[in-house]
């Protein structure tokens, strides 16, 4: 079995972009004078096509911690980061682990007790981030383990992007010394760079479901799986040898999940790509990569 080493181009919109994305941009720049860290979340099973410079434009100079997100998702080497991230703070974590807020916060004090001088009113912090990548949860993992639970989520979560939709009022993640934060919401790119960049970030949940067409992103999600093990083992439960046949494979999916249409006579295959990328997405599969070029930098590097 030869796995491809390429995927074919297919015509697709390229942005996501919306009008509470503009708004949030907007927020982000009125407040950037007043912040004094940012912590950047990224999917760590698309490192790199989660990473959104607008931020840059929006928070220049300001000091930066990138938290990648989701690693009990990710097949990510840690090595690559440190490789990546040469002299950068950085920190891999799974965003509903209360250990892990602990640690966020420790780092946080770290920089707070490290500046001079120390800002009278506490040290003010801003999350930012492209949609559906954790930053909701993480805010309330931090509300939890900085000042005890709360009675009510301080921001909403939800496994699609879009939940957030408006910066929040700042919210108080740790007393003595004093850390305050800035929720905002995800922000797409104005226009993705490429169709596979566009691609990746709706496998991530990024990218609103009906805007990519489901059996192209599962036959994306094969080429990936196929990339980094080319025994097909990421998917033997459906098929007992690898493919690099998309509809082969959703046709076994369909036919083990009984998902037959019908009206038409046959196999939904349509409703097994929905079925196994909702799967991919809630992390019920094993751990992957998303992004051709870390799964080509990992295997250099091993």
């Amino acid at each position: 079995f030869i796995p491809r080493m390429s995927f074919p181009k297919y015509r697709m919109v390229l942005t996501d972009f919306k009008g509470h994305h503009v708004k949030a941009l907007k927020r982000i720049s009125e407040l950037a004078p007043q912040i004094d860290l940012v912590f950047e979340l990224r999917d760590s099973r698309a490192p790199i096509s989660s990473r959104n410079v607008l931020f840059d434009r929006s928070l220049q100079n300001k000091d930066k911690i990138v938290l990648y997100s989701k690693n009990d998702l990710s097949g990510i080497d840690k090595k690559l980061l440190d490789v990546w991230h040469k002299g950068e703070k950085y920190m891999y974590i799974d965003c509903r682990n209360q250990n892990a807020a602990k640690k966020v916060i420790l780092e946080a004090i770290k920089f707070y007790e490290g500046m001079f001088p120390r800002p009278p009113l506490g040290l003010r912090c801003m999350i930012t981030g492209m949609p559906n990548v954790g930053k909701s949860t993480l805010v309330n993992g931090l509300r939890t383990a900085g000042c005890g639970p709360a009675k009510r989520k301080v921001a909403r979560t939800g496994g699609q992007p879009g939940v957030t939709r408006a910066t929040s009022e700042i919210i108080r993640i740790h007393s003595n010394p004093d850390i305050l934060l800035y929720d905002t919401p995800g922000v797409f790119l104005p226009q993705a760079p490429d169709e596979e960049t566009m691609i990746v970030l709706s496998l991530i949940g990024s990218v609103s479901p009906s805007v990519i067409d489901q059996v192209v992103k599962a036959d994306y999600l094969l080429y990936l799986l196929n990339r980094q093990d080319d025994t097909g083992k990421a998917y033997k439960q459906y098929l007992p040898h690898p493919t690099n046949n998309i509809d082969e494979l959703l046709e076994a999916i369909a036919k083990q999940k009984m998902m037959y249409n019908k009206a038409t006579k046959k196999y939904d295959t349509t409703g097994a790509a929905v079925y196994w990328l909702e799967r991919w997405l809630q992390g019920k599969e094993s751990k992957s990569i998303f992004d051709v070029t870390a799964i080509v930098a990992l295997q250099a590097l091993k």
